[in-house]
């Protein structure tokens, strides 16, 4: 029988999980024995034949044939391949692709450790990526040859994670999670048999990756102090990986010393920097600055105070720098416990653990065929999941309108934190008689009634458009309905149509206007192919 699994697809790192057959979440290791794998692949070609290596090894000889690397990819997913193309041996590989090499490994590893094929998995993504960002990774796991069940919020993951043994207490959840290239703080709410996200806010570009940033430009300043050559201005990819990896050293021993040291060699000359705690957070202290105000919002957001908080959940390797646990216990008022659940598990076991949800609310056989303790945890007497993850949509959906001055607003059709899945109707009226057509533009992340500007561009806001043909001799303010649909995954598929009746001439035609700049479904099956073509280790 095939196995489902959840699997954590990260910025530096990612981890896959299941539940075995005593009802309990498990880490699978992959063939290192690591129960996380480095998220960069590397391209290496013998006899002609072009093999593809993910984790560990990749990442340990990114200084070496750094032409050859790829990482940090999960900071591009969602953009076309032509805004961000990585070419190896010849061939552009768009964000997908590289991360469906990635859920290719650790698909490999885990059916490896299992002994049994894997088909299905719930994938998570940073609560605040939007529509593009969510239906690429979907894309990343039908091209790795995975059934994406779901694509799960990771901070509902790690909420789900720590709340299934806590289910029938009432507690007020608030998740921390900084990842190695992106942030989220959500508030969730564990009350009875429910897990409900209650707000959520992010920046999918802070991460610990910006911390190894301030690192690396400090090394190269110092340098530049002593010996007049900033090493940065070469655009030397090598010495750029060598400089990471240093800085990568250096931030995991400030997590536990009070100073690091750092060597510099470039162009035969050497500097050693010395880097104590306090300096590096005097270099870093914007970010944590990003950091504490992004709490304060979601909280505004959530209506709702420290006080309240319940439990503090911190979430991503990054949180393990000392920094980032004074500054969340100082605002926050609380003694924090960084071992509530682990930091580089959470969100995989809570993935694992919705995937199993996910088959016993789907009434799959796969369900039917779960073992008895699995049975007497997962699923009630009456059937159904014990638990019940409710998201919520974690950007406003909005269409542009004309108000009464004529002037082109955002309308809200599905309000930020309305529970997914859902559908929403709205009838507007035409703006002329006999008009013609009617464009209609699709928004995420704009608010109600927010008038384009010179700071707020709506293109760069805008999910997809189409012009809707109208029946002929229509009068001012005929309707036209517009339905949104937003699925578990946070996509949006939406239709317009003119509901006028003007006899037999009357036209009811339906649009699907996302037209997203992910790869298609014809591109997606190509890459497949192509994956599976080539040998990933």
């Amino acid at each position: 029988m095939s196995k489902v699994v959840g699997i954590d697809l990260g910025t530096t790192f990612s981890a896959v999980a299941h539940i075995n057959e005593y009802g309990q979440p498990e880490i699978i290791p992959n063939t290192d024995s690591d129960r996380i794998t480095a998220s960069v692949v590397m391209f290496d070609e013998e006899d002609g034949v072009t093999k593809v290596i993910v984790g560990k090894d990749a990442k340990n000889q990114a200084v070496a044939l750094s032409e050859q690397i790829a990482e940090f990819i999960k900071r591009d997913m969602g953009k076309p391949k032509e805004e961000c193309p990585q070419s190896f041996n010849g061939t552009d590989y768009s964000p997908e692709e590289l991360s469906a090499m990635i859920l290719a490994k650790i698909k490999k590893d885990a059916e490896a450790y299992l002994n049994t094929e894997i088909t299905d998995a719930v994938i998570t993504v940073p609560a605040y990526f939007h529509d593009a960002e969510r239906e690429a990774t979907r894309n990343a796991g039908k091209i790795a040859g995975l059934n994406v069940l779901q694509i799960l919020n990771e901070p509902t993951a790690a909420a789900l994670a720590y709340g299934i043994d806590r289910l029938g207490t009432d507690q007020t959840v608030f998740v921390f999670d900084l990842g190695g290239g992106t942030f989220d703080v959500t508030v969730m709410r564990v009350s009875g048999s429910k897990i409900e996200m209650i707000a959520t806010n992010g920046d999918p570009k802070l991460g610990g990756k910006d911390w190894d940033d301030r690192i690396i430009t400090y090394i190269a300043e110092m340098h530049e102090i002593e010996h007049g050559e900033n090493p940065l201005n070469d655009n030397d990819l090598s010495l750029y990986q060598d400089l990471q990896t240093k800085a990568i050293a250096a931030k995991e021993s400030l997590s536990r010393l009070d100073r690091a040291r750092i060597v510099c060699g470039y162009n035969g000359k050497t500097t050693r920097v010395e880097l104590a705690r306090e300096k590096f957070e005097e270099l870093t202290s914007d970010l944590l600055e990003r950091c504490r105000v992004l709490c304060d919002i979601v909280l505004s957001e959530a209506s709702m105070t420290w006080i309240g908080m319940d439990t503090i959940l911190l979430v991503g390797g990054s949180t393990r720098m000392p920094m980032i646990r004074e500054m969340v216990g100082t605002i926050s008022g609380k003694k924090i416990n960084p071992h509530e659940v682990n930091p580089d598990e959470a969100v995989a076991i809570g993935a694992a653990i919705q995937a199993t949800l996910h088959q016993i609310s789907e009434g799959s056989t796969a369900a039917e065929n779960m073992p008895d303790p699995v049975i007497d945890r997962f699923i009630g007497p009456d059937g159904a999941p014990k638990v019940t993850v409710i998201d919520g949509a974690t950007h406003n959906l909005g269409i542009i309108v004309l108000n009464s001055q004529r002037e082109k607003i955002n309308d809200v059709m599905i309000p930020k934190m309305t529970a997914v899945p859902c559908e929403i109707a709205n009838q507007y009226g035409t703006v002329a008689d006999n008009q013609k057509t009617a464009l209609i533009r699709v928004m995420q992340g704009l608010d109600q009634d927010q008038q384009e500007d010179e700071e707020t561009k709506f293109d760069a806001y805008k999910l997809g458009e189409c012009v809707l043909e109208l029946p002929p001799g229509l009068p001012k303010g005929s309707p036209i309905e517009v339905i949104y649909k937003y699925n578990l995954d946070q996509t949006l598929e939406v239709t317009a149509k003119s509901i006028s009746s003007n006899g037999p001439t009357a036209i009811y035609d339906v649009f699907s206007v996302i037209q997203r700049q992910t790869l298609n479904a014809e591109q997606v099956t190509e890459a497949a192919k192509t994956l599976q073509e080539l040998e990933v280790e």
